[in-house]
């Protein structure tokens, strides 16, 4: 008995080892780094359902800039489990408010064909171009809806899952925040680059989210790592691949009520949702 635990310990040490080195590399590596931070009561309810709320506040640039707050809630129902209940399928309903901050961007509306030389100073230039729209910074409330259906099956130590998630996501817009610079004209009052003011229109996009996750019981030790693979498909823009999010952490449980979970996040791009392309992440979980 004592080797075995020695032996998991060991196991335990390798596998957090490993995570702590990869997440510290791949910080070093990433000049924008988040924080994403969530807490959520959860309570299993009779016949294999249970509903959970839960709250996030996410940071970019290690505690420089808050990113994204959110609260939503979320109901499930299991739908299938073998007798030896090694293998179940679920399904879940879900609705979550973000109040996002979105970063500035701009867009060259310039004609490719046209060679006119303006011959004015650099200052009506931004990134090299010269007819674009500039978005500034904004925050946006968001409505988000989303269906899933997943399966789980114990093998052993390993428990691996399959999840699909549809998700739509309406958001709001903003008012008076780009700006729309053209070429050659000129506020005849002040003699500067012409902005006018114009409005971000509401929009909409729904995506389908699979992903594939490997967890690991280690014998006579509390923290259990895990892995998982998600891949984000536009089906708005004709079910384009979007990213892809590598996640890798560990959980662990106190007196079955309290879940507590630590991951490293890293995606291959960002996007409106994300700012960053990897967060550290925390949470917990109180089970009532």
């Amino acid at each position: 008995m004592r080797r075995i635990a020695d032996s998991s310990c060991f196991h335990a040490f390798v596998a957090i080892a490993l995570f702590l080195i990869l997440a510290q590399d791949s910080v070093c590596a990433q000049s924008e780094t988040g924080l994403w931070a969530g807490a959520g009561l959860k309570k299993d309810l009779p016949k294999g359902m249970d509903a959970e709320f839960d709250a996030e506040w996410r940071q970019t640039g290690f505690f420089k800039e808050t990113d994204r707050w959110s609260a939503g809630a979320s109901f499930s129902k299991r739908l299938y489990r073998n007798k030896s209940k090694t293998f179940n399928i679920k399904a879940d309903l879900g609705y979550k408010y973000l109040y996002s901050h979105r970063q500035s961007y701009t867009v060259d509306k310039s004609d490719p064909e046209d060679d006119r030389v303006d011959g004015m100073p650099a200052q009506y230039y931004k990134d090299n171009l010269r007819d674009f729209n500039l978005t500034n910074a904004f925050w946006e409330s968001r409505h988000r809806i989303s269906a899933s259906l997943s399966a789980g099956l114990d093998a052993g130590r390993f428990k691996i899952g399959l999840r699909e998630r549809l998700q739509y996501t309406y958001s709001c817009g903003k008012e008076d925040i780009r700006e729309k610079h053209r070429f050659g004209e000129i506020d005849m009052s002040t003699g500067d680059y012409l902005i006018i003011l114009a409005s971000v229109d509401p929009s909409q996009k729904t995506i389908l989210r699979s992903r594939i996750s490997v967890d690991y019981d280690i014998p006579h030790f509390k923290l259990d790592p895990f892995v998982s693979y998600e891949i984000f498909s536009d089906l708005s823009n004709g079910d384009a691949f979007e990213k892809g999010r590598l996640t890798a952490g560990t959980g662990f449980s106190l007196k079955k009520k309290h879940a507590f979970q630590f991951a490293y996040v890293w995606q291959n791009t960002t996007d409106d949702d994300e700012s960053v392309r990897s967060a550290l992440s925390l949470s917990y979980t109180f089970k009532f």
